[in-house]
């Protein structure tokens, strides 16, 4: 069964279960956020160096991730089914706003996001900032980020694994985990795409 984590601030939203295919996945969907995160002051900085305003979110549905390019395991894996699921989607890929947010500012620079992002789909992009900036970021999201102590300078994060589903009005429609399957997200999306 795949899970999907009820975040900190959807506690007393509505919510409700829809079952795909032959009832194997659960996806939880809530009610819209009240405030969109397009009308937050949140402006990062993309793999180009050029600020990136969470406006630009407005007219296309988005899934937002956060992670980091030196993350061993569960960040490539989830960008794996990220990008399985914009090669999927066609040309519609280029409908979809696809944020990776880092977590690890100090070695996640914007040449180190575009080239590690560029491995799994032309359509990731990067983000990063300055500490308070993506620490404002995460907590609309409720992220948690951590570093692991004793790993030195090669040091992991243990840190929320969640890819958010936003609508057009950038409002979170729901999310889902490196668990879900590419074909279960792309009916999500083809969904969310057409206003339902």
């Amino acid at each position: 069964m795949v899970a999907f984590t009820r975040r900190r601030y959807l506690i007393g939203g509505t919510a409700f279960l829809v079952f795909a295919g032959l009832g194997l996945s659960t996806f939880f969907l809530f009610e819209r956020q009240p405030v969109s995160v397009i009308g937050r002051p949140f402006v990062l900085t993309d793999a180009d160096g050029k600020a990136f305003d969470f406006k630009e979110l407005q007219g296309k549905p988005s899934l937002i991730y956060f992670g980091f390019t030196h993350c061993p395991d569960i960040c490539p894996t989830t960008l794996f089914l990220l990008a399985q699921v914009l090669k999927k989607l066609g040309p519609g890929a280029s409908q979809i706003n696809t944020l990776f947010i880092t977590v690890d500012p100090d070695r996640d620079t914007p040449e180190q996001l575009k080239t590690s992002l560029a491995t799994y789909d032309p359509h990731l992009r990067g983000l990063t900032g300055d500490p308070a900036q993506l620490a404002s970021v995460r907590d609309f999201y409720s992220i948690d980020a951590e570093i692991l102590p004793g790993t030195g300078k090669n040091y992991n994060i243990d840190h929320t694994d969640t890819v958010f589903v936003l609508d057009r009005d950038g409002r979170l429609r729901t999310s889902f985990d490196l668990h879900a399957s590419s074909d279960e997200v792309v009916a999500l999306l083809e969904t969310v795409m057409q206003g339902r």
